[in-house]
């Protein structure tokens, strides 16, 4: 880390004299730079720095964030120090701030183990990056560092990580697949299968046939395990027969954040040891390890610590390594439960899923890396509460203290079962606790209570729930005005809605152009239905219009693509778009061509107000349709900006697109 010059300052009502040194701080592109402080009054002062980050996000309450802290010791003597800080409230708290550049938003988490850091996060939607953010402020607690008195130097260094928001909300563990050591409800048709600890190359088929079901986390409190019905059960590393997943482990259900890469940087390691007694050193810096990527210079005990390389990952770092530099980041290790919900988020499983995260985590279930999140299937991991670490390298008291509380997630070296979401492996079989290649952690802070931005997990549409189509009010006309109609049945403008995942945001490997926001693609969606025909409508805001397919090609450019199954099971699967050749309607599934027949369509496009207009009538009697009747619906908007194909969709609901599942459509009724 480079060093400021020091800079001399007097607190008038403090009656003392501080001298500043810090330096700049990295985390895979966040810049943290120009820390000062000033005095602010008689018991805090102001620190204030400049941060930057490429390629952020904020979609209402889907966004990421810089997690930023501080380090501080006296005299050039005493140890180095957490910063605590001080709030008012949690979100935007008084003498937070910034001078100019990306607008921001601060939080600031409080409570027992708070005030050691704040979230910092783009103050505004939108999906690019955060820039020239200078002059941003906090608020430091003076009177909570013995110590500093009148004339007393202090030296000042922040560090910041790049974070993900996890919205709270329920999700599934396990898939009802073949995967090892799956999660599964315990069902009457359940039967033990064989833990595996061994892989072997290729699909793994163990518990093939059986009933492994996926269990739903539907709430905060603790999971009942064991071998009864309805119960969490796994087949291998399995928690307490009998048993249960206590209230105060993190399992996922309430919103958290963790990290948006992989791994430690190596400036971030550096960063850590040096603010390390020589004693902690000792335990968390091997010369022939770490030291092939982390410079030691200087002499003993004073050594100093770099890395040519700073955002790289830094190998050689051993669970117990990373649990105290988590806890020196006044973070927390994530549980294998919160892991499952970070990259499934609310989506339906499928058998043996390999998945992009839902929130915009990078480096998920690839061949380089893996997770070791704290396990259930470990007493040691049991115990854990979720307590945060207090800025210091000691480990709080229910956190594991080695790998024994932990389990592999997302390994591909031993079979493709471990690589899948709800693949876990048996830390006794996976790699060593240290590994000479990249050392792969991930860790997480609950999200502050009382933060504004909290905000649940979507689900548009529960499938449970018949919703009648009402008559129109008046007849329908085909013509692209869309002025006949009324509410519409779902509007589809956020990041959840936007498909395939990579798509979302910009850390998915490395997409170059994601969506952006509202005005980039989304779409209100009309239904209705005048007792003769069903009416599909749609106005679609689109900044650029593109399609220069025919044929079954119009669904590859802007277009809105429309599947219907009846009662009777007949999949009815129509694509509708303005192409270079006027307007087209194709069918690629259904029974004859009858509906294409009888069909009326309009697609009208409105550059001036970038919306594209969608109207399409399709008579029952051709559909196979009857009053009283129920039927699934979905729909998909395709988006192609330069008629090179469509980059990504938003959907009504999943199942249209691959992978392809009629039963996760929105089910309707007609009204009689």
């Amino acid at each position: 880390m480079t060093r400021q010059k020091n800079n001399t300052w007097g607190i008038a009502a403090f009656a003392a004299g501080l001298l500043l040194a810090a330096g700049p701080a990295r985390a895979d592109g966040l810049k943290i730079e120009n820390v000062k402080v000033a005095p602010r009054d008689a018991k805090t002062a102001t620190v204030t720095f400049d941060i930057s980050w490429a390629k952020s996000w904020r979609h209402g309450s889907f966004h990421d964030a810089a997690w930023v802290f501080f380090k501080v010791r006296a005299d050039g003597k005493t140890p180095w120090q957490p910063v605590r800080l001080v709030a008012d409230k949690v979100v935007n708290p008084a003498g937070y701030g910034q001078k100019n550049g990306t607008p921001l938003e601060f939080a600031v988490p409080g409570g027992d183990d708070g005030f050691v850091g704040m979230f910092v996060r783009k103050g505004t939607d939108g999906a690019d990056d955060v820039v020239a953010a200078r002059g941003v402020t906090a608020v430091w607690d003076l009177a909570a560092i013995p110590g500093i008195k009148k004339d007393v130097k202090v030296r000042m260094q922040a560090f910041g990580i790049e974070m993900v928001y996890v919205a709270e909300g329920a999700f599934y563990l396990g898939t009802g697949g073949t995967e090892w050591n799956r999660f599964y409800t315990w069902t009457e048709g359940s039967r033990d299968i064989e833990p595996r600890h061994m892989g072997i190359t290729g699909w793994n088929r163990q518990g093939d046939g059986q009933e492994t079901p996926p269990y739903r986390v539907t709430g905060p409190g603790a999971i009942p395990t064991g071998r009864q019905k309805g119960k969490l059960w796994a087949a291998g590393l399995r928690p307490e027969d009998g048993g249960e997943i206590p209230a105060a482990f993190p399992n996922g259900y309430s919103a958290f954040y963790c990290m948006k890469c992989l791994y430690i940087s190596r400036d971030l390691y550096a960063g850590f040891l040096n603010t390390l007694s020589p004693a902690q050193v000792r335990e968390r810096f091997h010369i022939e390890g770490q030291g092939r990527w982390v410079t030691r210079s200087g002499t003993s005990p004073d050594y100093a610590y770099s890395a040519e390389k700073p955002g790289a990952p830094c190998p050689w770092l051993s669970w117990a390594d990373c649990a105290a530099w988590t806890a020196w980041a006044a973070l927390r290790p994530m549980t294998e439960l919160e892991y499952e919900k970070a990259v499934r988020g609310p989506q339906d499983p499928y058998p043996n899923d390999i998945g992009l995260s839902y929130w915009g985590l990078a480096q998920l279930s690839t061949h380089r890396f893996y997770e070791r999140p704290v396990s259930v299937g470990s007493a040691l991991g049991r115990k854990f509460a979720g307590t945060h670490g207090r800025g210091i390298p000691e480990l709080p008291r229910d956190w594991p203290a080695d790998v024994r509380g932990a389990v592999f997630r997302g390994d591909p070296l031993y079979s493709a079962g471990y690589l899948c979401t709800s693949g876990r492996c048996d830390v006794r079989t996976a790699h060593a606790d240290r590994h000479p290649q990249e050392t792969c952690w991930r860790a997480a802070r609950t999200a502050p209570a009382g933060d504004t931005i909290a905000g649940r997990a979507p689900v548009r549409f529960d499938r449970s729930i018949r919703r009648a189509v009402a008559r129109l009010g008046r007849p329908v006309r085909c013509d692209g005005a869309l002025d006949e109609w009324g509410q519409p049945l779902a509007t589809i403008k956020g990041a959840e809605d936007v498909y395939p995942l990579q798509n979302r945001v910009f850390v998915l490997y490395h997409c170059k152009d994601p969506w952006r926001g509202p005005d980039d693609i989304s779409a209100k969606v009309y239904l209705g239905s005048d007792g003769k025909a069903l009416y599909v409508a749609a106005a679609v805001t689109d900044d650029r219009h593109a399609n220069m397919n025919t044929g079954d090609g119009i669904a590859k450019g802007d277009s809105l693509q429309m599947g219907l199954v009846t009662s009777k099971g007949v999949h009815w699967n129509l694509a509708l778009a303005l192409s270079a050749n006027g307007v087209a309607l194709h069918q690629f599934e259904g029974d004859g061509e009858a509906v294409v027949r009888a069909a009326d369509c309009a697609v009208v496009r409105d550059d001036k107000a970038s919306i594209t207009r969608y109207e399409l009538r399709l008579p029952l009697a051709a559909i196979g349709l009857n009053d009283g009747e129920e039927f699934g619906l979905n729909a998909v908007f395709f988006d192609d900006d330069d008629g090179d194909g469509h980059r990504y969709w938003i959907q009504l609901a999943p199942g249209l697109t691959q992978p392809v599942n009629t039963a996760l459509y929105p089910r309707f009724v007609l009204a009689k």
